[in-house]
């Protein structure tokens, strides 16, 4: 947390604390509503760890199992009750039609989100229902309306809308400058940031980010960091991405010789990965947290971010 200046404070303190502020690291996390009792029963230590390290915002996922966006509002309004932390929420264009969706987002700012992270999200199978939104620049259209509409309950300010994007490139996308331009198109339409995929050197973080800027994306593109703590995870979870585990990484964790060994080699090579991105000009960390705060409070202090 940036600390306060009083205004008598002296000239060598005032510097001091202009260039705190100036380098102060955005910090955001990703969580998972709970799915079952027993998720919800450590849901609560989960939030404590979270909240101490004051991040700029929370993001709450979506999904079958947490019963989509239903789920979703219950827990946005038990984060809003419970802590101080500010929370976005994913929307994808897979939750429902276009009137659904517009009924969706006046429930979730009913429940305390002034934010959303505008997905189209995993295609299913046969493809997208005939009537629903194709691609997220077309939910950034939607969300902004609906802000338009309603604008007096946002007491002059605006809801913020995230986007994603990819440093290795989107998997449907045919190379690298489409990434750009599909990019260019969201924050032309009101992206307000961008929140990376998954990605595993801090070069692919610096490449993309250089090309976007010559291209004109002005928006902060915001590093996503995953806790590499086995193979098995990560294999599961570049598959998700449609991306190979670079062979190094691979053998690194394979290397190991017991499940705790391989978690430790993960977590140096992610610490290390988020480092990389910081010393490459990265704006902020946000770092998904799979509902784990032992793995968060780890990864944190490894790169020296304390509670």
């Amino acid at each position: 947390m940036t600390p306060r200046l009083s205004a008598s404070a002296p000239l060598d303190q005032i510097n001091e604390w202009t260039a705190r502020v100036r380098q102060r690291t955005a910090l955001s996390f990703e969580v998972i509503p709970p799915r079952n009792d027993a998720d919800a029963s450590k849901i609560s230590e989960l939030l404590a760890v979270l909240q101490s390290y004051h991040p700029d915002y929370i993001a709450v996922t979506s999904s079958q199992r947490s019963g989509w966006l239903r789920g979703t509002a219950a827990f946005i309004e038990q984060i809003s009750r419970t802590t101080s932390m500010r929370p976005l929420v994913h929307l994808a264009c897979t939750a429902g039609n276009p009137g659904e969706l517009r009924e969706w987002v006046d429930v979730l700012v009913d429940s305390g989100v002034r934010g959303f992270l505008a997905l189209r999200g995993d295609l299913p199978k046969g493809g997208m229902p005939v009537g629903y939104l194709q691609h997220a620049d077309e939910l950034i259209r939607l969300i902004r309306r609906r802000e338009a509409a309603q604008a007096a309950r946002f007491a002059a300010g605006n809801l913020a809308v995230g986007v994603a994007c990819y440093p290795n490139g989107h998997a449907e996308s045919a190379n690298a400058d489409e990434d750009i331009d599909v990019l260019l198109t969201k924050q032309r339409l009101g992206a307000n940031f961008a929140i990376t995929q998954l990605f595993f050197d801090p070069e692919d973080y610096a490449r993309f980010y250089q090309r976007a800027r010559l291209a004109g994306v002005r928006i902060p593109l915001i590093p996503g960091i995953m806790p590499m703590t086995s193979v098995a995870r990560l294999e599961r979870m570049a598959g998700l991405s449609g991306l190979d585990v670079p062979p190094k990484v691979r053998a690194a964790l394979a290397a190991a010789k017991t499940p705790e060994e391989e978690q430790e080699i993960g977590m140096e090579l992610t610490a290390e990965l988020a480092r990389g991105v910081l010393r490459a000009g990265a704006e902020g960390l946000h770092i998904y947290t799979h509902n784990n705060p032992a793995i968060t409070q780890d990864l944190l202090s490894r790169i020296g971010v304390n509670r």
